[in-house]
């Protein structure tokens, strides 16, 4: 007659389930332990390069007070004019301009924040377009950086 544990399990089940667990649970931990160290410490520590600069929130922001205060003509020519910034290297020189691009898109705020009533529009605006005229000296002049 076999005896019975609290669990209603046979006990010859139980002891045999029992290190067999406990093997399963130990080659888990060891093979991940080994990958892990086995991973190179490039692969297990993320890039500090990868996080937005303020830089990279300002011309989003940029991007966001041309939308809301200039017109459709003037928005398109700043978007223009603030991508080749971008891919010359003026807005972040130790990063891939794509990965600036990526991040200047996900960083866009709302307008309402930035521009608090259509009053503020014009000086706004005046310090875009003279965004836009030193940009483009810079650009002209190749001072950005060149891959």
């Amino acid at each position: 007659m076999q005896q019975y544990d609290a669990d209603d399990e046979p006990f010859s089940v139980r002891e045999a389930a029992g290190p067999m667990k406990a093997r399963v649970e130990l080659g888990a931990f060891l093979t991940a332990s080994v990958i892990g160290i086995s991973l190179p410490v490039d692969a297990q520590t993320t890039r500090q390069s990868a996080a937005p600069t303020a830089a990279e929130q300002q011309e989003a922001d940029y991007r966001v007070i041309a939308a809301r205060c200039g017109t459709p003509a003037f928005e398109k020519g700043f978007f223009k004019h603030s991508r080749a910034a971008v891919a010359a290297g003026l807005v972040n020189k130790h990063r891939m301009p794509g990965d600036v691009e990526k991040s200047v898109e996900a960083l866009r705020r709302s307008p309402f924040v930035l521009v608090a009533t259509n009053a503020d529009c014009p000086n706004q605006l005046a310090q875009l377009k003279e965004l836009q005229k030193t940009r483009q000296e810079a650009i002209r002049t190749g001072r950005g950086r060149r891959p």
